[in-house]
């Protein structure tokens, strides 16, 4: 136990590890442990399920002795079950006995799944326990993703927590933006200073007016103070106008750049970063968040230096005019700073729960908007009126409970502020009245007042930083989050081969996607140059995840795929893949014209190369009719075509690319019958003298392959001609038979109709 330390969700015990180390047989140890909140009896109570090589112990109060032990292989069934408000760890044991072994909240129910997955594997005797450990240790990876010195929720595992790096290095990665603006901002900064130092002259004439020239009657010196003040407004609101124009500006320039390295970054990420992290998210981060810290920015480098160099200015003056109503007008301020670090405490969590409320929203906006005619289809405005309503109430509740503090604390540093004026008030008054003016002068305390409410407003602009801070804060880390991601590995760039046949073999591939379940196991296979191979299986099997290890959308594989006897990790990735026609079962058009998506895999292809793609693709045709034939603008995701239509242009895309492998992903599963055979023959003339992989659910497709594969459950269970599989009456025979009479029901169920 001391050697080595378990995976925890939490720190264990004492107590229970106490208990659990008196059981341990020499050279056993613990693996790993759960640490619950729930006991057998079903009240609140700290509980611990340890796991080691052997056995698995719980201990809990409500047991005798505290703690009962499990042997691995006496286990026949091991499950969690959810019920309501808490899940249940059950076991059936081989000799027919039952028990409830372990009880908590959902908030360790996936924990426990890991912990009875890799309990009924080791009770076989066979399981490879490394392996199972590692299974274990990404799914307490992926569920425990916190800091550990704040404890902070991090938005993904392993990513630095933006609360406890170095401020230092935080604001060089954002500085950078601001440094192609630094003459710019220097020079906004320098007309700050002149338009502050302005700012500071009305308190003092204030007292002039007061003291000399209404008890004078001097009214041409009254003229002359009233111009030089007229003048000094002037004047300073010029200076205002060009200064905000060229912050304006600077701040443009800031977010465009931010904006700019954020979406060049999405574009480069790999497939793991987006099958976790949705596409209303990262347009959120890229809109909104960049927009709060460009804000955040521009108030740190203009607005935080004015204001200090007013509350120095201000108190210097405050000082030389009287030092004792000085220190009365400080006495405000420790209140304040204090207020300001609570304040800026509570308010910190609120930012990242309105975000995540936020991104719920637009996430169901990015989904349902796009989708409106599925929507109206099966009459569902009401229900996604109802789902927007129930999230956007949901971040209406969130922000309504920030918005406690957040107006709470500025009225309350008023509320301070003013009692401070007031003083000042109270006691200068007094002054002026004892000594009838000797010891202080009426002009000099209603000067003084004005350089006080002022010297409040820089006060206040630093209490209410923190609120201004925490959502930058909040809004950096997410955008960070995008830059600092690693970006896909283009292991060897510029590693250009002279050619690619198109010879493609796995050797002992295996694959997970968050190593917690494999997808795809032990996969050996050899893809000659010119093979035309269907791929088939079940849906989930894994057909498609072969696909995208071949399109190098996932690289952490075990194994090797290698095209041409060359790794295909070892070549330039944008060559790799401009070398590949893919074809997706649900084709994505931009919204451009026909030819721009014909033509964007080759943007300078000649419209003689188009027109020749769209023909080989059986698309010039209803290209024609278009009203503005090749120019024609497609709608958002290629809304106007239909989805043969929009398949054909999938193909002649592909086409275009004159690539030497071909992929059809499921091309015609979602169109009828007459679309099919169009597209049949358009594949038919493109694949002539290419390798190519097709997945199909409609087998009819793959009448003109040469090898066939079948994938089950991740692996490759038959393969070869037809006609070999068909002679082996497998799970292909099977899926033949099945769709054989299934496409003779419905020509049955036709026939009838007709007559």
């Amino acid at each position: 136990m001391e050697e080595k330390s378990p995976i925890t969700n939490r720190p264990i015990p004492q107590q229970a590890l106490s208990l659990v180390t008196k059981q341990l047989d020499s050279g056993e140890s613990v693996l790993f442990a759960v640490v619950g909140d729930l006991g057998l009896d079903g009240k609140y109570a700290q509980t611990v399920l340890f796991v080691s090589e052997k056995r698995f112990f719980v201990t809990d109060a409500s047991l005798d002795g505290g703690i009962r032990a499990y042997v691995h292989t006496d286990v026949e069934k091991i499950e969690v079950k959810r019920m309501y408000g808490n899940a249940r760890l059950s076991v059936t044991f081989k000799s027919g006995e039952k028990c409830k072994a372990f009880r908590s909240t959902y908030a360790v129910a996936s924990l426990c799944d890991a912990a009875a997955l890799f309990i009924e594997h080791m009770s076989t005797g066979t399981a490879d326990l490394a392996e199972e450990l590692d299974i274990v240790d990404a799914t307490y990876e992926k569920m425990m993703s916190v800091c550990p010195k704040c404890g902070r929720t991090l938005l993904r595992p392993g990513a630095d927590c933006i609360q406890c790096q170095s401020k230092k290095n935080l604001a060089g990665k954002l500085l950078k933006y601001v440094k192609p603006e630094t003459g710019r901002l220097l020079f906004s900064l320098l007309l700050s200073l002149i338009t502050t130092g302005m700012a500071l002259v009305p308190p003092y004439i204030t007292s002039i007016l007061v003291d000399d020239i209404l008890p004078n009657n001097n009214k041409e010196m009254l003229n002359i103070v009233v111009l030089v003040l007229f003048g000094t407004y002037i004047v300073q609101h010029l200076i205002g106008v060009f200064r905000g124009y060229m912050l304006r500006v600077s701040g443009d320039n800031i977010v465009r750049d931010l904006r700019n390295d954020v979406y060049r970054k999405a574009q480069y990420l790999p497939m793991k970063f987006y099958d976790k992290t949705s596409t209303g998210s990262v347009i959120n981060r890229i809109s909104g968040d960049t927009a709060t810290i460009q804000g955040f920015m521009l108030r740190i480098s203009q607005e935080v230096v004015v204001q200090f160099f007013l509350m120095v200015g201000i108190i210097a003056i405050m000082f030389a005019m009287n030092w004792k109503l000085s220190l009365l007008s400080l006495i405000p301020v420790p209140f304040v700073v204090i207020g300001a670090r609570i304040f800026g405490r509570k308010i910190a969590p609120f930012y990242r729960r309105i975000w995540r409320r936020w991104s719920a929203v637009t996430s169901v906006l990015t989904d349902t908007i796009p989708c409106v005619r599925v929507i109206k289809s099966f009459a569902g405005e009401q229900r996604a009126v109802s789902r927007f309503e129930k999230y956007n109430d949901e971040w209406r509740k969130v922000d309504i409970r920030s918005a406690r503090i957040t107006t709470v604390f500025p009225n309350i540093v008023s509320f301070v502020i003013t009692c401070g004026s007031l003083l000042i008030w109270l006691v200068g008054g007094n002054w002026v009245i004892d000594s009838n003016g000797a010891a202080l002068s009426a002009g000099i305390l209603v000067s003084f007042i004005s350089y006080t409410s002022m010297f409040y407003g820089p006060v206040n602009f630093f209490a209410n930083l923190s609120d201004s801070y925490q959502g930058a804060l909040s809004s950096a880390e997410r955008v960070l989050d995008i830059l600092d991601t690693e970006p896909e590995h283009d292991f060897q760039k510029g590693n250009i081969p002279e050619k690619i046949e198109g010879k493609i073999e796995f050797r002992n591939v295996n694959f997970s996607f968050d190593r917690t379940k494999k997808v795809l196991s032990n996969i050996n296979l050899v893809i000659e140059p010119g093979d035309i191979v269907g791929i088939v299986g079940t849906t989930g099997s894994g057909k498609s995840t072969l696909i995208n290890l071949i399109m190098r959308f996932y690289d952490h594989y075990d194994g090797e795929i290698l095209m041409d006897g060359k790794d295909i990790r070892d070549i330039d990735m944008e060559y790799y893949r401009s070398r590949i026609g893919y074809v997706q079962q649900e084709p994505m058009m931009f919204s451009d014209t026909i030819f721009n998506n014909i033509a964007y895999g080759v943007p300078d292809a000649p419209v003689e190369a188009v027109m020749h793609a769209a023909t080989v693709a059986n698309a010039h045709g209803f290209i024609a009719l278009q009203p503005d034939a090749y120019d024609s603008m497609l709608g958002e995701r290629g809304v106007g075509l239909s989805g043969g239509e929009k398949q054909r242009l999938s193909i002649a895309r592909a086409v275009l690319k004159n690539p030497s492998i071909l992929i059809f992903d499921e091309a015609t599963a979602a169109v009828d019958s007459e679309t099919e055979n169009l597209i049949q023959t358009a594949i038919e003339r493109l694949i002539s003298g290419r390798t190519t992989l097709m997945i199909a659910h409609r087998l009819s497709t793959l009448r003109k392959a040469n090898k066939i594969i079948v994938v089950d459950k991740g692996e490759i269970i038959e393969n070869g001609s037809h006609e070999e599989l068909m002679a082996l009456k497998g799970k292909y025979y099977k899926l033949i038979q099945i769709q054989s009479m299934s496409e003779q029901l419905r020509k049955d169920k036709e026939e009838a109709n007709f007559e």
